[in-house]
């Protein structure tokens, strides 16, 4: 339990010097009430929200200086009449964040320096240029075909002394599944055209049911490639593989397969054709 101050003996204007007997507070008016210390410090440092905002004097200078009436202001942001002119004289409470927007848009100015969070009036300059790129998309007759391919029976093929099984596709260039988008990377390669993905021979970089962009160009080391088959006995193709181009030598192809991983060789008389994957970054060039 707290004693009291008259409890303890001590009395009330000495425990208090700065206040009234406590007796008498009721008929004391509110001018004669002495102001404490700590409120006096905690009024002089009042939270930023708590002080006038200069939205109404800022408002009145950029108007003033933009040559507009608050009336045609008003109109301009697809508010009524007066509304611009309520905000000048504190009524209405502050614009919503769209309102200030508007009003920022019109005046030059930015939403920040209207709310008085910072003193720069001007917006923001970048040096960044900023230009609409021209849009392109391809007509019916531009668009890209997905030719037909399917699963078949692996290539066996020898290397390092052992006998592999390497995955490859069925490849049917006369059936067209689909048409699909042409990119604008490719809208002057007329011979460019897409394949699906069978099997998982080139994971985790393909998967399957995929589609591959190929380029008729002629590949580098490194490059991803469909190189087109036949069977050894004439230039019709029969199989793809869908491999990563090692090298070419005269006498044979050099590739490699990522599942399982082997670099193996394809004898140069059994490829009819080798064309380049087109990469994401290709894609996006222009």
């Amino acid at each position: 339990m707290i004693a009291t101050a008259r409890e303890v003996g001590v009395p009330v204007a000495r425990a208090f010097p700065s206040l009234p007997d406590m007796e008498d507070i009721s008929s004391i008016g509110q001018e004669e009430i002495p102001s404490l210390p700590f409120l006096r410090d905690w009024q002089e440092n009042a939270p930023v929200n708590d002080r006038p905002a200069p939205l109404a004097d800022r408002l009145r200078a950029l108007i003033a200086r933009s040559g507009k009436t608050p009336r045609a202001l008003s109109l301009a942001i697809g508010a009524n009449a007066s509304y611009v002119g309520q905000v000048l004289h504190g009524r209405g409470g502050t614009p919503s964040a769209e309102k200030l927007r508007l009003l920022a848009a019109e005046l030059g100015t930015t939403t920040t320096y209207l709310l008085g969070e910072t003193t720069v009036e001007g917006q923001p300059t970048s040096e960044v240029e900023i230009t609409d790129m021209p849009q392109w998309r391809a007509s019916a007759g531009q668009r890209l075909p997905v030719y037909g391919t399917g699963y078949c029976d692996d290539l066996q093929v020898e290397a390092d002394g052992n006998l592999y099984h390497i995955e490859q596709t069925m490849f049917e260039p006369t059936h067209v599944v689909q048409m699909i988008e042409r990119p604008a990377a490719l809208r002057d390669a007329k011979d460019a055209y897409a394949i699906y993905f069978h099997g998982s021979s080139m994971e985790p970089r393909f998967f399957q049911g995929e589609i591959a962009l190929v380029m008729p160009t002629t590949p580098g080391p490194g490059d991803f490639v469909v190189v087109q088959l036949n069977d050894g006995n004439g230039d019709d193709v029969v199989h793809v593989l869908v491999k990563r181009l090692v090298r070419v030598t005269a006498s044979y192809v050099e590739l490699e397969q990522y599942n399982p991983p082997i670099v193996f060789k394809v004898e140069r008389r059994r490829v009819t054709r080798m064309h380049r994957i087109v990469s994401p970054n290709q894609l996006l060039a222009r």
